[in-house]
């Protein structure tokens, strides 16, 4: 049986790779936690909000 410390931690990861699955879903292009971008300059916020806004545009 896990300790209350391991079921927190398996907890946690599981909360985090859950809201990664979701950003994929909404549209967010995502890498890996593990990967480090490097030589590509990272998309901000801002600019995901607004490829957002023109993929649902009407």
């Amino acid at each position: 049986m896990l300790d209350d410390e391991k079921k927190r931690s398996r907890f946690k990861q599981l909360q985090a790779r859950n809201y990664r699955a979701s950003l994929q879903l909404e549209g967010f292009e995502l890498g890996l936690p593990d990967q480090k971008q490097t030589g590509t300059k990272a998309i901000s916020e801002v600019e995901k909000i607004q490829r957002l806004r023109k993929e649902y545009a009407r």
